[in-house]
């Protein structure tokens, strides 16, 4: 398992180890990753050679998720080791951003891991998700210290999905192969702006909150100021200014259709992690 320590990721093992399943997890500090019992650890990351070889020799299934601006480069490592040792299903977390037609660099980052994966003749499952409702935890500095929510395209609505539906779609897809080889768009079950988003925390923080609409040339200074490179940055926000609502927008039945219950609210995610602002 790749991303493994990650929202999405940890529920994931967690749910494996409890079918008797003894995942294999690429971490650089076990110690901090806080495995379920049961998981088996191989140190390193996508940057240390041979350690995708390490991970995925003698592996059934793997399951996939990177992120940021290494992630072409880390799909292509891992693709190649899915070949080279014949792993014979995948399952891979990419974005909405690469429902064709591709519309940005972002995107197309996307579709070509898909690209790469399809090529090593695996049963490639594709989980494209919405924006995640733990992005807002993005929002932490500024609700702490300022009551305010800073964030471009305000009025732009998405389908939040909470990552753990994405684990338990995935867990189902590894349970039931029959359900894989395709790709499914995951969302949430309601569309919300980032200003809805913020009015809602605030409801739940029980204070009141400002949003500014942020300017998309302030985030991209922003975020280039943390040390990302122009051109990710670029094509990030192409992909959230995407008014399509085919690209999470639109609340579709994937979780409910593959776990047999509806998808987390909003609201339910917030009564769980509301804490951490504060």
């Amino acid at each position: 398992m790749i991303g493994a320590t990650g929202n999405v990721g940890r529920p994931l093992v967690a749910g494996l180890v409890a079918r008797g399943a003894r995942p294999r997890i690429l971490t650089r500090d076990p110690a901090r990753a806080r495995l379920a019992p049961g998981a088996e650890a191989v140190i390193g990351d996508l940057d240390t050679p041979g350690r995708a070889d390490t991970l995925l020799a003698g592996a059934d299934a793997a399951f996939v998720v990177t992120a940021g601006p290494d992630a072409p480069a880390h799909d292509r490592t891992i693709a190649a080791a899915v070949a080279r040792y014949g792993v014979r299903r995948v399952v891979k977390v990419t974005s909405v951003a690469a429902l064709p037609p591709v519309h940005d660099s972002y995107g197309a980052a996307h579709a070509a891991a898909e690209a790469a994966y399809l090529a090593t003749g695996a049963h490639c499952t594709f989980l494209r998700p919405a924006a995640f409702m733990s992005n807002t935890l993005q929002w932490h500095w500024s609700v702490t210290g300022r009551s305010t929510v800073f964030q471009p395209f305000g009025d732009l609505p998405q389908a939040v999905v909470d990552p753990a539906d994405i684990a338990e779609a995935a867990l189902r897809v590894l349970d039931a192969p029959e359900l894989g080889g395709r790709a499914y768009t995951v969302t949430g079950p309601e569309p919300l702006t980032p200003r809805q988003r913020t009015h809602r925390l605030a409801a739940a923080l029980g204070r009141a909150l400002t949003f500014v609409d942020a300017p998309p040339e302030q985030a991209h200074r922003a975020m280039t100021a943390t040390g990302l490179p122009p051109a990710y940055v670029d094509g990030l926000l192409a992909s959230q200014s995407d008014p399509d609502p085919a690209r999470g927008g639109l609340p579709l039945p994937t979780v409910r259709n593959l776990t047999g219950r509806p998808p987390r609210t909003f609201t339910n995610w917030l009564a769980a992690h509301v804490h951490e602002f504060r």
